[in-house]
């Protein structure tokens, strides 16, 4: 179970948080034993018409995340994010992802990911394209490769259906 809680100040600047708990299952030499498992979040956001940033700390009594996030959308220009997050267990990940908007009917989305952590390095490369099916439906197939360093590479198909009432 939790809960979580926002304010907006209408100025731009966002404030969030939300905690939860329940019994989750920790393996010790080979047993399971069940263990009560909590997280917490923050996070603090100023948007404003072309731009955006976020900072976001999370915390579940195993590892803590610092978060920032960051988003430019220039009139004319493919929109661009990118993020980076750090935790206190095994190392970092970033994303970089691009937006072409008015591509047909709909938009084209590009992005990447990266990990490294001390299992092993991680890259993910993601392709979609959005498109509003009516109104009030929004269809994004799309396609991704991982690849990890020391396995197989996986590939996958995904469709997002978005429904507006």
């Amino acid at each position: 179970s939790g809960f979580a809680i926002s304010y907006d100040f209408g100025n731009g600047f966002t404030l969030a948080g939300g905690a939860a708990g329940g019994v989750g299952d920790d393996e010790t030499d080979g047993y399971f034993t069940e263990e009560d498992a909590s997280t917490i979040g923050l996070e603090a956001a100023y948007t404003a018409d072309t731009y955006g940033v976020a900072v976001a700390y999370t915390d579940d009594e195993a590892t803590t995340y610092w978060t920032v996030n960051a988003m430019y959308a220039p009139e004319g220009f493919p929109s661009m994010s990118v993020g980076y997050e750090s935790d206190d267990d095994d190392g970092d990940a970033i994303f970089v992802g691009l937006t072409f908007e008015e591509v047909g009917p709909g938009s084209v989305s590009l992005g990447m990911a990266s990990t490294d952590t001390s299992a092993a390095d991680f890259y993910q490369y993601e392709l979609s394209y959005s498109y509003p099916l009516n109104d009030g439906m929004t269809i994004t197939p799309g396609v991704f490769i991982s690849e990890q360093l020391d396995d197989e590479d996986d590939t996958g198909f995904v469709v997002k259906t978005s429904f507006s009432f």
